[in-house]
């Protein structure tokens, strides 16, 4: 009597599908090793990006620091520019603002009576320049004065034996050969009247010795300087 073979299945329900089973326990440590090898290359390659940056950091830094050291400088020639374009600023002004009296001294001469003996010819000093900075005072002195002006004055003083020829020397002087240097302004509010008598009377020797002799003393206003570039 034959009987059939038997067959007895032993494999697994999860080796059925293929012919070389791959187990868990030897997976999971491959791919441990392959997420380790990923993981240090990944990481090699931002340690290299890293490098490279840093570097170029360190060029930039240098770069940068050696632009501040020529901007610094730059800067610091700009300010010296500021400072002598200030000076000749101020210098210019100065300038447009001198008075030569030289012609006034000139036309002087040439009008002046005979019988008329100048004593004293002054153009008064103008009062000090006030060039510390009231708001700032230990800052450096200004350059110059800020106010643009500045008042000039003419002063005459002498002698005569009558007052016709004085009268008639100042009436030349309110003329129109002397209206480029002097001002006449008899009315003047606030300021210098000119001109200005200071005095007209007989000399005290005069009186003595029984003479006429007359001293008068005129101070006139000049133009003003003007400070202007």
């Amino acid at each position: 009597m034959n009987t059939s073979n038997l067959h007895l299945n032993l494999l697994r329900e999860a080796e059925k599908m293929s012919s070389s089973p791959v187990r868990l326990r030897v997976m999971l440590p491959i791919l441990a090793l392959l997420l380790c090898v990923g993981c240090a290359i990944w990481w090699a390659v931002l340690f290299m990006q890293m490098l490279l940056l840093r570097g170029q950091l360190g060029t930039l830094r240098s770069d940068l620091d050696g632009k501040k050291s020529a901007h610094a400088a730059i800067l610091a020639e700009m300010a010296k520019v500021r400072d002598l374009q200030a000076e000749l600023d101020q210098l210019v002004a100065y300038h447009k603002g001198r008075h030569a009296y030289g012609p006034l001294l000139a036309q002087l001469a040439e009008t002046m009576p005979t019988n008329v003996q100048l004593t004293a010819i002054s153009i008064p000093e103008p009062p000090p320049q006030m060039l510390t900075n009231p708001k700032f005072p230990k800052l450096p002195p200004l350059l110059g004065p800020t106010n643009t002006t500045e008042s000039v004055t003419f002063r005459l003083a002498g002698r005569t034996a009558k007052a016709a020829p004085v009268t008639a020397f100042m009436e030349t002087l309110a003329g129109e050969t002397f209206k480029d240097w002097l001002v006449i302004d008899k009315a003047a509010a606030g300021a210098l009247q000119s001109p200005r008598i200071h005095s007209f009377r007989q000399e005290a020797r005069a009186q003595e010795e029984g003479s006429r002799l007359l001293a008068f003393d005129v101070e006139y206003r000049c133009r003003e300087r003007r400070f202007e570039k």
